[in-house]
C-alpha cells in the first residue's frame, strides 16, 4: 500500500516540478506533499488524493493497481 507514495513522486518529478510547484498548481500544502513522499508520512485525506490524481490525470486504479 505505501507503494502509491513513491508513485507520486513519480510522477511529480516526470512532470518536472519541485514539491512547492505542485503545492501551488493543486492547492495542496507543500508539507502535505513531503509528508506523503516519504515513509513516515500519513496517509493522505481522499480530497488530497483526488487534487493530486486531478492534476496528474491519473485514476485511482492506475495508483492503486
Amino acid at each position: 500500500m505505501e507503494r502509491y507514495k513513491s508513485k507520486l513522486k513519480d510522477f511529480r518529478v516526470a512532470a518536472g516540478l519541485t514539491q512547492q510547484e505542485l503545492a501551488d498548481e493543486t492547492g495542496v500544502a507543500v508539507r502535505t506533499i513531503a509528508l506523503i513522499e516519504t515513509k513516515e508520512g500519513s496517509n493522505p485525506s481522499v480530497g488530497t488524493l483526488k487534487r493530486l490524481l486531478a492534476y496528474f490525470k491519473i485514476t485511482f486504479e492506475e495508483l492503486f493497481p
